[in-house]
């Protein structure tokens, strides 16, 4: 009973952590979205940059030759991303001091950034595989919206939704696939009382939240417009 009571406890604390990150991040993007507005589209690259261009989808071509795929996943794997996300979360794991058997101070902090920076490489190489076979473009574009709530929908909705070489809107198995994988995955190095499929799920589910997060970053914030060109 104790058990399960300390559970509840952690995961009321996790969701009501989520939900404040997601509240700031939703009033840090609205702050210079409503101050300057959508920036101008950038014009039409002649390759593909990283997997956040800034041109609209509907004047791109979304087939991508396996060599154009392959430059995407080196910039995915060496992004911002992949340092900021894993920072981030290690801190959030130190102050909760999860998993519990990474302890705390400078080693336990570099177990956590560690763990996040091997799921972040994972993650983006199954993606690389499941993109390339159903055909997913992995780029981020930018709405063409100048509302707050309409551009923010769009970056929530291109979390889950990618399109195709021949421009047709499916599921993003390759994210899914990716960000799951790696969670399920990583149960090889936690501690075994976290190498469970409760706890991969739930940290897949984070990092599927994070990925939001990043979506809104690089619709508002210039700084994540310019870094993943």
């Amino acid at each position: 009973m104790r058990r399960s009571s300390s559970l509840s406890v952690r995961l009321v604390r996790s969701t009501s952590l989520a939900l404040g990150t997601a509240a700031l991040c939703i009033w840090c993007v609205s702050v210079p979205a409503l101050a300057q507005g959508p920036d101008t589209p950038d014009p039409l690259p002649s390759a593909p940059s990283a997997p956040s261009s800034f041109v609209s989808s509907q004047t791109v071509d979304h087939s991508l030759t396996f060599g154009e795929r392959a430059h995407l996943y080196g910039r995915a794997v060496f992004s911002p991303e992949s340092i900021i996300g894993p920072a981030f979360g290690a801190a959030i794991g130190q102050w909760e001091d999860e998993p519990p058997g990474w302890h705390q101070g400078a080693e336990g902090y570099g177990k956590r950034f560690g763990s996040g920076v091997a799921r972040h490489t994972i993650s983006e190489t199954i993606r690389f595989g499941f993109a390339a076979v159903d055909g997913e473009d992995p780029r981020y574009f930018r709405s063409q919206d100048r509302g707050l709530w309409a551009r923010t929908r769009h970056a929530v909705v291109s979390t889950f939704v990618s399109k195709t070489s021949s421009g047709t809107r499916i599921p993003a198995f390759s994210r899914f696939a990716g960000t799951y994988g790696a969670a399920f995955i990583s149960n090889t190095w936690y501690p075994d009382n976290r190498a469970t499929a409760a706890y991969a799920a739930r940290r897949g589910s984070t990092a599927l939240a994070a990925s939001v997060g990043f979506h809104l970053l690089r619709e508002f914030v210039p700084f994540f417009h310019r870094s993943a060109q």
